[in-house]
């Protein structure tokens, strides 16, 4: 599937939507993904992004003015995975122990 298709995918599917939150680090994914459903959704879409020791400061910072130049509404969920042992022992599968804690936030 070429990148112009999957650009236009996306876009259907949001406009299939009533709403949408999105997962928002502010990395390039999560940041095409938010620019596209507020591009479709408007104030119906909302980035979410997960803050606790594990975040720098400066890319939290970066978060920010990067859905504030969007204009998507964002905002900040304190996470406390550093709490969790499975998850501070640095395993393998440390991703799905922070996964886990981001869905009970």
């Amino acid at each position: 599937m070429l990148l112009t298709q999957k650009l236009e995918q996306l876009t259907r599917l949001f406009g299939e939507m009533e709403q949408a939150l999105i997962a928002y680090s502010g990395g390039v994914d999560s940041t095409l993904v938010a620019k596209i459903a507020y591009d479709v959704l408007g104030d119906r879409a909302l980035a979410v992004t997960a803050v606790s020791p594990s975040l720098l400061p400066e890319e939290l910072e970066d978060a920010q003015i990067q859905a504030a130049e969007i204009g998507i509404t964002h905002r900040i969920v304190s996470t406390h995975e550093m709490e969790n042992p499975n998850y501070t022992s640095n395993p393998v599968n440390r991703c799905y122990f922070c996964k886990s804690e981001l869905r009970y936030s």
